[in-house]
Order: C-alpha cells, then structure tokens, then sequence
C-alpha cells in the first residue's frame, strides 16, 4: 500500500503543477518553460521504468499506472510547449522532439517483454537527449543563475528515474554492459548535481528546506543503488529501488517547483 501512497503523491504533484501551467498558459515563462521541458527529459526515463515493470512482472499494475500517467503528462506537456516558440533554435529543438516522441511512442504499445526491450532502451534515450535540447533551448534565453537553477533541479528529478530504468535493465539482462556503465554515469551526475544545488544561491529557507530533504532521500535511495552483477539479486532488489526512485521524485518536485518561483521572481 505504502508504494500506492508515493504514487498518489506523485499524481497529487502532476495534478497541482497541471492546474498551474493552464492558470499561466496565456503567459508561459522561461522558467516554466525550462521546468516542464525539463520534465519530459524525466518523463522518458519513467516510462521506461514502468514499461520493464510491466515486462518483468514487478508490480505490473502499479507500472502500468506509471506508464498510463506519465505518458498523458507527456503529450499534455508537449502541447503547451509548442504554443512557446520564442526563436528558431526552440523550434527546431521542438520538432526534433515530437519524432523522437513518435517513435517512442510506437516502441511503448509493443508488449513488454525481452524480445521489445532494446527498442524501448534506445527511444528512451532518444526522447530524453531531444528533451535536454529543448531545455537547453529554453535556458538560453535568459541564462540566470535563477533558470539555470531550475535545469539543475530539473535534471535531478530524470537522473532519478534513468538510474532506476538502468537497474531494470540490468535486473532483466538486457544490454547489461551499456546499463550498468550508464548507471554509474547517472549516480555520478547525480551526486555533482547535490553538490551544486548545495552551493547555488538561496532565495528562502523552503527552498533549503526542500534541498536537504532531498538529500536525505538520496543518501537512502544511494544507498541501495549499489552495484549488483547478478541478475536475479537485482530483481530481488528492484521493488526497493522503484518505490525509492518514486519517493525521491516527489522530493525534487518540490524542489523544481521552488526554482521555478524563485526564477519567475526575478
């Protein structure tokens, strides 16, 4: 039940950030702009992860909820950046990311299993590096330290979701080399991303509040994200890791949220 409970938490966030972005669709800001193509980089990772779920039998019908959720949240978002198209590089940025889209999209409506799971591997990847350009577009037009903040943030929350799709993959034996040194690279990247929210400029004590229950979870999910060479001790693993990598993602949710109002501040 506890992990029915994070995703209602993580639904709860989506919901409320959803509610926001129609409140301001008339007026799109380059730090919600940032924030919600920054989601879709985290978006392509989770439905991975909730794809394998499904495939491997981990909790099925919480991943297909995942998937279902995350997927809806996807298009949505989709939608709202294209009525922000400020310059040619967003435009392009943005186009690149509706084919990659389509061709995720189409590699999700296989049916999961081992036989579909590399062309989920590479559209993941594909959809989340269209996804980091168009945030990196968005950055550019206004590069404060504030909106820059709101990428670091924002980066953290897909780095979550990517080191848990690369356990899965690893849990199912699938492009394991690849998976496990892309792993690694993700706690890396994580673990500098800390550090730099750490030393980044503080516009209130939420805002530090939200960083320091965020590292707390980390050091909780690190902790388990150990490395594990044999297959069958990571799927024993892997329920914790899930449920970790959605507890973590509501805490970086409010975190983004926090720089997004503190980048449309200034």
């Amino acid at each position: 039940m506890r992990g029915f409970a994070v995703l209602l938490c993580v639904a709860t966030l989506f919901a409320g950030t959803a509610m926001a972005d129609a409140a301001d669709s008339a007026t799109v800001s380059v730090g919600s702009a940032i924030n919600k193509a920054g989601r879709q980089r985290m978006l392509a990772q989770r439905m991975a992860k909730a794809w394998i779920m499904i495939g491997l039998g981990i909790q099925p019908k919480r991943g297909q909820m995942i998937l279902d959720e995350s997927q809806s949240r996807f298009e949505k978002q989709l939608a709202e950046l294209r009525d922000f198209v400020p310059n040619e590089s967003v435009r392009k940025a943005q186009a690149r990311l509706d084919r990659e889209w389509h061709s995720y999209r189409a590699a999700l409506r296989a049916t999961p299993g081992r036989q579909n799971a590399l062309a989920v591997y590479d559209h993941s990847e594909l959809a989340q590096e269209a996804a980091h350009r168009l945030t990196l577009a968005y950055e550019k037009l206004s590069g404060t330290p504030a909106n820059r903040l709101v990428n670091i943030a924002g980066r953290q929350r897909m780095l979550s979701q990517r080191m848990a799709k690369f356990w899965l993959f690893q849990a199912w034996d699938v492009n394991t080399a690849a998976a496990r040194m892309e792993l690694n690279f993700a706690r890396a990247e994580f673990a500098s991303g800390m550090h730099q929210l750490y030393n980044a400029p503080r516009a209130s004590t939420e805002t530090s509040a939200a960083i320091e229950q965020l590292d707390r979870d980390w050091i909780t999910y690190r902790a388990v994200l150990v490395e594990r060479r044999d297959a069958a001790a990571m799927r024993g693993a892997a329920p914790e890791v899930v449920e970790l990598s959605e507890r973590i993602l509501v805490s970086i949710e409010q975190l983004v949220t926090l720089c997004e109002q503190q980048a449309d501040a200034h």
